[in-house]
């Protein structure tokens, strides 16, 4: 029994070892495998940077031309005004002198002794001065309207200022004739009573007022009845004599 125990120990030992020896082996020959895999994505690592290192250059370099091109049109917009502006001062000076083809410009030094030597002229000075004041945003249809509108509210101002006159008026007329009445009260007593009286008929010495009779001595509306004649009855009121007639 022991003998086979050790036997199977040694086997077993045997087999370990193997498959140690195996595993190592096996690791010793993916080394250079992993290795050479690492390297490889240094390398790309290496060549992505490189290769947006080059782009980034290449932009860098389009920025700059971009600039150096519009810094160059730039230049030759201004000799282009430059130009402009010297053949529109030779024209100035020379309005009819020299006979010169179209197109002719003088050289740049002829043309800046030109400018030193001529000044230029002050501009005029423009004054705003319309002849009405309608406001320039405004179309005709606009402006017809808001007039129409001032009209109107001129035309209501005027009517309200015209009412209010005639009110005023209207107040003066009436205490002008309460003044009226009041001064022909003082100055004549007998008059509202007189205005009362109305003469229904007259028949011997008896009168006939309204509905009922009165005779000499009899008071109404607080004058005595003085005299009856045919034609007329006299009154006293208030130490004023009155007559009223038969119509």
């Amino acid at each position: 029994m022991y003998k086979k125990l050790l036997l199977l120990g040694i086997s077993f030992g045997l087999l370990g070892t193997g498959l140690v020896k195996a595993q190592t082996a096996t690791q010793e020959a993916e080394a250079p495998k992993a290795a050479t895999a690492q390297e490889a994505a240094v390398k790309g690592t290496e060549t992505d940077s490189k290769e947006k290192k080059d782009v980034k250059q290449e932009e860098k370099k389009d920025i700059k031309e971009d600039v150096k091109k519009a810094e160059k049109t730039e230049e030759k917009k201004e000799d282009k005004e430059k130009v402009a502006l010297e053949a529109d001062l030779h024209a100035a000076q020379n309005p009819e002198g020299e006979a010169s083809s179209e197109g002719f410009v003088k050289p740049r030094e002829e043309m800046e002794e030109s400018k030193k030597a001529v000044k230029p002229k002050p501009r005029p000075r423009v004054v705003y001065n319309p002849k009405n004041r309608r406001d320039p945003t405004l179309s005709p249809d606009d402006f017809l309207l808001m007039q129409y509108r001032e009209k109107q509210r001129l035309a209501a101002i005027e009517a309200e200022r015209q009412r209010q006159l005639a009110e005023e008026r209207r107040k003066r007329e009436e205490a002008e004739r309460l003044r009226q009445l009041e001064l022909a009260r003082i100055k004549d007593p007998t008059r509202e009573v007189r205005n009362k009286i109305q003469l229904g008929g007259i028949l011997g010495q008896e009168v006939f007022i309204g509905s009922k009779v009165y005779t000499v001595g009899n008071k109404i509306f607080g004058a005595k009845i003085v005299e009856v004649t045919p034609d007329e009855v006299v009154f006293s009121y208030k130490g004023h004599k009155f007559v009223k007639k038969m119509k």
